[in-house]
């Protein structure tokens, strides 16, 4: 089934009803909005203008229920949780059978023991870095983003310790408020796909339209198939001890980042050449010098976590 830590959908303003003003800020216009961060992000905007209801929220609506992410299963206890608010009344049956997805986080977890060596390996193996770009942040999130200028076709994924980011301090009143135990989320590695428009949405979930329903239902895929189309296929190369001795000089001198050696190539090799062969070599070496990732099977690990979800 699949799972999402955000939603954003728009709907019928007349599904919003008892509102307390005290609780929105109103514009010029006499636009509604409402906005929290903590204990969990929540933002409700009626435009009466248009007319229309916007409403994004994140897992954590779920309060206990978090592990469970949003899904099909969980997404009436998403609203009754707002709806205990007390800040307005959700017409939950017309929301989710009459709502339009804007945008969402298609996110899993999975077990993995060694995250950062699994980043290490998809920063070295990217299939190409004209299409991906890899970055690892300074606070240990790990990106890779599609390369494109057309908007409707960027992509980006995240991956992260889970249980190192619940465990940071911004997040100790959600816990405490809900119980969330520390091993909830023990050995988990969290990978999550943004989609922010209509599109995307649409190309990644395989769905003809962005209802909710039909968002939620989805059978795709989207993390594994991304994920495919970033990693460059394993291979095995034979080298003799000349070319091993030359693999290493190149590596050294590209400060052992794949990008440097790539862009390295690209200035040596004439345009057409086919710049993943010429690049497996310098992968595997890399790969083999990595206590890591020496696996021959490490893309296979990878796709199996996200095939099996």
């Amino acid at each position: 089934m699949i799972t999402f830590d955000k939603l954003k959908i728009s709907s019928r303003i007349e599904y919003v009803t008892n509102i307390n003003l005290n609780e929105f800020e109103k514009d010029k216009k006499g636009n509604l909005m409402y906005k929290q961060k903590v204990p969990y992000l929540l933002t409700i905007k009626i435009n009466y203008t248009m007319p229309e209801v916007f409403i994004e929220f994140t897992g954590k609506v779920l309060g206990k229920q978090y592990p469970q992410l949003i899904s099909l299963d969980t997404i009436r206890q998403c609203f009754e949780n707002i709806n205990a608010l007390g800040i307005c009344t959700l017409d939950i049956d017309n929301l989710i059978n009459d709502s339009v997805v804007c945008s969402c986080d298609v996110t899993t977890d999975v077990e993995c023991d060694d995250i950062k060596g699994m980043c290490s390996y998809i920063r070295n193996n990217i299939s190409s870095y004209r299409l991906y770009t890899p970055r690892q942040h300074r606070n240990g999130n790990f990106t890779v983003a599609k390369n494109v200028t057309d908007k409707t076709a960027m992509k980006k994924l995240t991956i992260y310790d889970k249980e190192a980011e619940m465990n940071l301090a911004k997040h100790r009143s959600f816990k405490n408020m809900y119980g969330i135990d520390g091993n909830d989320f023990k050995g988990k590695c969290r990978f999550e796909l943004s989609l922010d428009n209509l599109v995307q949405i649409r190309d990644s979930l395989q769905i003809s339209d962005t209802n909710l329903m039909s968002v939620l239902q989805s059978s795709a895929n989207p993390i594994s198939v991304f994920m495919d189309k970033v990693l460059a296929k394993d291979c095995t190369i034979v080298t003799t001890s000349i070319k091993d001795y030359m693999i290493k000089l190149v590596l050294e001198d590209c400060h052992y980042d794949i990008e440097e050696v790539e862009a390295k190539m690209r200035c040596l090799y004439s345009r057409g050449n086919n710049m993943s062969k010429i690049l497996a070599p310098y992968r595997k070496a890399l790969n083999e010098n990595d206590s890591a990732t020496n696996e021959n099977n490490m893309r296979n690990k990878i796709m199996g976590m996200l095939v099996s979800i």
